[in-house]
């Protein structure tokens, strides 16, 4: 019979690489029960992180369409309140317009003139509005203004209502300057891109459209009619106030016709932010889909780590019982 026996030291590394190990294995339950994920995922995956790329991969690309989708809301908000207020303004406008088409009062009517040039204003300065560095209505060319400032404009209507000697001439003048393809308008006063914005990819199978330039019909018009009305007080056109009240009657006509047309564009708009939001919504069930895997892949059982972390424990206290008994096992406490 053959008998092996350990010599000290090599029993003293024996005991130390055995109390290493079960430290080490109490160190990564600990961490499993207190993150609630594997310590280790290759082992826990068997070595297949094929699922686990898919999921973090499509998790990185739910983050790009979070950020694409906050920028296209953000930026079709914008657009919609800019329109509001071109809406309310001429609205507002074509009515006060109708109101001093039927007073007699010279003084009445130059004020609502006077208003038509600050609205007409207001209109041009909102169409060059901007949302994060970006001109909203110039299509693709989106770092610059739209239009050119209504000073300019006006200055360019001045010269070409020059000479008109009835209302119908001026009526006409001011519809070839925003009106005829070529006009003066698109020469002069548009300095957009004649293309629209590409659609904004909102996720996989959804885009957002926004085709909405400041050279859009329904834009000259709402800029074509209030700017009529502010030609009432043109000096080179002396209007008395017959003239005036008829300029401002047609103006204002044509104004609240144009309502309608202007509520479609910001329908569409509208229709387009609820895709934004539809998307929004798609986007976060799907990102919660994601992490639900992600953790069925990747977390640990805490019940059942909880109960290896209690048998790991009571090892480790063996080991340690086991090393002191074994380090008093000396012959000169024997022979005492």
């Amino acid at each position: 019979m053959t008998i092996t026996s350990i010599g000290d030291m090599a029993q003293h590394m024996m005991n130390a690489r055995r109390t290493v190990a079960v430290k080490q294995d109490l160190n990564r339950l600990a961490y499993e029960l207190a993150s609630g994920r594997k310590a280790d995922p290759s082992a826990a995956l068997r070595g297949d992180f094929n699922m686990l790329a898919g999921v973090e991969r499509q998790l990185t690309v739910l983050e790009g369409y979070d950020t694409a989708t906050k920028d296209a809301s953000l930026f079709l908000e914008t657009a919609q309140m800019t329109l509001d207020q071109v809406h309310s303004v001429t609205g507002d406008l074509g009515r006060d317009l109708l109101s001093a088409s039927e007073s007699g009062l010279s003084a009445a009517v130059d004020s609502v003139a006077r208003s038509a040039r600050n609205d007409f204003d207001a209109v041009v300065s909102a169409l060059n509005g901007r949302v994060a560095d970006r001109t909203i209505f110039g299509g693709t060319a989106t770092d610059g203004a739209a239009l050119i400032d209504s000073d300019a404009m006006m200055t360019q209507l001045s010269a070409a209502v020059a000479g008109a000697l009835t209302i119908n001439d001026i009526v006409t003048a001011v519809d070839d300057y925003f009106m005829t393809p070529g006009g003066g308008f698109e020469t002069n006063a548009y300095l957009g891109s004649l293309n629209d914005l590409a659609p904004m990819r909102l996720n996989d199978n959804q885009s957002a459209d926004f085709n909405v330039r400041a050279d859009s019909t329904e834009l000259r018009e709402a800029m074509r009619d209030s700017a009529l009305a502010a030609l009432a007080l043109d000096p080179g056109l002396n209007l008395d106030l017959t003239d005036k009240k008829n300029l401002m009657a047609r103006a204002g006509e044509r104004l609240l016709t144009g309502q309608d047309n202007l509520t479609r564009v910001r329908a569409d708009i509208g229709f387009n932010q609820e895709r934004v939001e539809n998307a929004m919504a798609e986007n976060s069930l799907s990102r919660s889909s994601m992490l639900m895997t992600q953790t069925d892949l990747l977390s640990a059982d805490q019940t059942e780590v909880a109960g290896k972390l209690q048998a790991v424990q009571v090892q480790l206290e063996m080991v340690y019982t086991i090393t002191s008994r074994l380090s008093q096992l000396t012959l000169a406490n024997y022979v005492r």
